[in-house]
Parts: structure tokens; C-alpha cells; sequence
């Protein structure tokens, strides 16, 4: 009989405990999707390539290549938030990475350029994006605008973000375009940098 109280008692305590494990489990949060324009400029997915020359020498040609590629939710227990990342990658360049997150609470995407140099991180510029409506970052002094079609030197491309950065750090000014992605960088120097050839896999 004192085996079996014991039993009773181990048990009860058991179920006891499992009981405050499972109410203290935090609750599944709303899920927070990336706007659809936030992907249509700024998805590009591994194996996609790039080849940037610089505008005035044709002869500079620098390919980039994506990787690293993830699109996935982000702490569902948190914020639920969908993030999309990848880097482009070139031969004795700078690794580029772009950081695109949905807005969850604040209902804005946040979109991020952050360039590698020497394991050192340059983050910028970072824009917002609220259906369409892209951003800067407030009190950055950045400036952003939507042009339906822009011409950098042989090329034309189509629905273009252009970001000028008010501070540069690394670059001026950068452009992304409409299902193709990062298009061009103007550097610190003044130099110019676009994308002559490239192939966007989907």
C-alpha cells in the first residue's frame, strides 16, 4: 500500500509539473509576410548571375554570383517574421549581402545592404517598404524614388529603386530593379558600377 501511495504521489507531481510546462509554452504569434513588391526587387535566389562593369571602361568585368539563399519564418514563437537573405559573391571583390524582413508589428518591410570587406561589416543603406511605398530610413537624410525606366550607359532597365546615401561610407548611390535585383553601385570615388549581362534564376 505505501508502494502504491508513493506511485500516486510521484505521478501526481509528474503531471503537475508537465501541466505548467505546457501553459508556459509561448504562443505561435501571427505570421508576418514579406510584401510581394518587397520580393519582386529584391528576391534573387542561388545561382544567379552578374556581370558589373564599370560605365567609361568596358574593359573592367566582375562577375557576381548569388548563394547563401534563404527565405524562411524567424522565431514563430517571437516575432513570426518572414526573412529572405543571400550574398553576391566576386573574385577579389567585397562580399554584397542583402537582408530583406517583413515588417511583423510595425508593418513594414526593412530591407538591408551590408557589404563584407576584410571581415569588417558596412551596413547601408537600409530602406522600408509598406506595399509598394518604399522609404528611407528616418533621420538618415537618404533620399529614394521610383523610376519607371532607367538608362545606364548601353543598358535600360525597367521600375528601378534609386537610393542615394546622404553619408556614403562605401557607396553613393546604389539602384534595384524589378526582378533582376541589385543593378548598379555608384562607389565613394564616383565610379559607376552596373549590371551589363546578367541571368536571374528563378
Amino acid at each position: 500500500m505505501h508502494y502504491y501511495m508513493k506511485a500516486i504521489k510521484y505521478l501526481t507531481v509528474l503531471f503537475c509539473l508537465m501541466a505548467i510546462l505546457f501553459s508556459c509554452k509561448p504562443k505561435a504569434q501571427q505570421k508576418h509576410t514579406l510584401d510581394p513588391t518587397s520580393k519582386e526587387y529584391f528576391d534573387v535566389k542561388n545561382g544567379s548571375k552578374y556581370i558589373f562593369s564599370e560605365v567609361g571602361d568596358s574593359n573592367v568585368s566582375i562577375e557576381y554570383i548569388t548563394s547563401n539563399y534563404v527565405n524562411a519564418q524567424s522565431n514563430p514563437d517571437i516575432e513570426n517574421n518572414e526573412i529572405l537573405t543571400y550574398d553576391l559573391n566576386a573574385v577579389g571583390q567585397p562580399k554584397i549581402s542583402l537582408r530583406v524582413e517583413s515588417g511583423g508589428t510595425q508593418y513594414k518591410d526593412r530591407i538591408a545592404l551590408i557589404t563584407t570587406r576584410n571581415d569588417s561589416n558596412f551596413i547601408g543603406p537600409i530602406i522600408y517598404n509598406l506595399g509598394g511605398n518604399f522609404t528611407t530610413l528616418p533621420g538618415s537624410y537618404d533620399t529614394i524614388e521610383r523610376l519607371p525606366t532607367y538608362r545606364i550607359s548601353d543598358k535600360v532597365f525597367e521600375n528601378v529603386v534609386r537610393i542615394v546615401i546622404f553619408y556614403p561610407v562605401l557607396y553613393r548611390e546604389v539602384y534595384f530593379a524589378k526582378n533582376i535585383g541589385l543593378i548598379a553601385k555608384r562607389e565613394k570615388n564616383g565610379k559607376l558600377y552596373y549590371a551589363r549581362k546578367y541571368f536571374i534564376n528563378k
